[in-house]
């Protein structure tokens, strides 16, 4: 259990922190176990969280912190709840266009809030009492715009949550509550891990919003994956203008602390699933045919059909990889930036195509190279058997990883996670190589 503010360590927690106190040095760091000895060094002999790989590395430094966090992150995902409860029809806005990366990883999204939406896209269904998430990936990047749309919000009299670093937050923002990334200075360099810490973020504060609706018996609309049978019978209602406020009633209770407790241990699961042999290998894998791709001369274009990394992949690249939008437009998409006997890179889904586009016919007749990262289909027509290097994704439909005792019985995903740690572990992979 968990109360606001303080935490009770479990033993995932207790092993990570270990292991950050040998990173750190140790001098200075201490940590206090329960158990014995020989359990000690059971944890600290256990597959690190603090592996040798920067991107894994550090985005396990944010997450140990995120859990510090769990208290606060808790209490102001509270407020918003009594908000929504003590205001029948007010909504969560997500704007859209100056935060893409980050509004894409929750928008109509597997184990998401129905409630979440731009904007934009339904001002008719706007109130005065509404809350707004906000997210800045790096202050010097994004950070005027986002503040620009912060005051607008102030202004309509909405509450406003901030997903940034509390280092160069500008004394002019206007926030009711920061989650911090605890970049070092928000700065650019930062960027890329501050924006998978940001998705990491907003999905614990989901987790514990839904739980603050239950402690006064209440719980959100959550949509279903597309992949699970029954999903458009469950989403649709959801997805009309009534069923974006819809609020159901529910007698369990959840803790403070206690569903985001249980997604921070399948982040954590996910960090030790990336540093396995196999994953290691295939990303090495696909890395060694992309750096002879490039150094052969050819081009080599990076896509996607998924969530974070639509955005994502257009910013702050280390490597040649020209990354090329797809969704909607895949006939021409490949054809525009490729050309026969080019090299693609392709982050699915489950396999390759989607219920809406047919990817696989589209790379087919662009006549491409593959190098592909998905989740197994057991329709093994929607694999692409001729990639030259594959590499695995560890989650499942569907795609939410949070038990719960209200519909649609699963919140929070951790594939957008993954797959932002995968693109960004090739790209140091494929920079690598080109260096030797």
């Amino acid at each position: 259990m968990v109360q606001a503010g303080k935490l009770a360590y479990g033993p995932r927690v207790v092993a990570f922190l270990l292991s950050l106190c040998v990173w750190l040095g140790g001098s200075n760091f201490e940590v206090q176990a329960a158990g014995s000895n020989a359990r000690t060094r059971a944890f600290v002999e256990s597959p690190p969280l603090l592996p040798d790989e920067p991107v894994l590395r550090d985005f396990a430094v944010r997450l140990q912190k995120t859990e510090q966090d769990l208290g606060w992150i808790s209490e102001t995902a509270s407020a918003s709840a009594n908000r929504m409860l003590d205001h029948p029809g007010a909504v969560i806005n997500v704007p859209y266009t100056e935060q893409q990366s980050f509004a894409e990883e929750i928008l109509n999204r597997a184990g998401g809030l129905s409630s979440v939406l731009p904007p934009l896209w339904r001002p008719e269904l706007l109130t005065p009492d509404d809350v707004i998430l906000l997210s800045v990936r790096a202050w010097d990047e994004d950070g005027k715009s986002i503040e620009k749309l912060a005051k607008q919000a102030r202004e309509r009299g909405w509450r406003v949550v901030l997903f940034a670093s509390r280092q160069g937050l500008p004394e002019s923002f206007p926030v009711d509550d920061l989650v911090d990334n605890h970049a070092r200075s928000g700065a650019g360099e930062e960027a890329a891990i501050n924006s998978l810490t940001n998705a990491l973020n907003v999905w614990t504060w989901v987790c514990e919003y839904a739980a603050a609706l239950t402690r006064r018996g209440r719980y959100p609309g959550v949509l279903l994956s597309i992949l699970a049978p029954g999903s458009a019978e469950h989403n649709q209602p959801l997805q009309t203008p009534r069923g974006r406020s819809f609020l159901g009633a529910t007698t369990v209770a959840y803790a403070p602390g206690e569903l985001g407790r249980i997604y921070h241990g399948r982040v954590e699961r996910l960090l030790v699933e990336l540093q396995q042999f196999a994953t290691k290998s295939q990303v090495e894998g696909a890395a060694d045919v992309v750096a002879a791709a490039i150094r052969d001369g050819g081009r080599v274009g990076i896509s996607t059909c998924t969530h974070l990394l639509f955005d994502e992949l257009y910013h702050n690249r280390r490597t040649p990889m020209i990354p090329i939008t797809a969704v909607r437009r895949s006939e021409t998409a490949f054809r525009e930036k490729l050309k026969r006997g080019d090299l693609l890179v392709w982050f699915g889904y489950v396999g390759v195509n989607t219920q809406y586009e047919d990817y696989l016919k589209a790379i087919r007749e662009a006549d491409v190279s593959l190098v592909t990262s998905y989740v197994t289909d057991a329709n093994a027509n929607n694999n692409a058997a001729e990639a030259l290097a594959h590499i695995e994704q560890h989650w499942s439909v569907p795609d939410a990883e949070v038990p719960v005792a209200f519909p649609p019985g699963r919140l929070a995903p951790v594939s957008g996670l993954e797959q932002g740690l995968l693109y960004r572990l090739l790209e140091s992979a494929v920079e690598k190589n080109l260096a030797q």
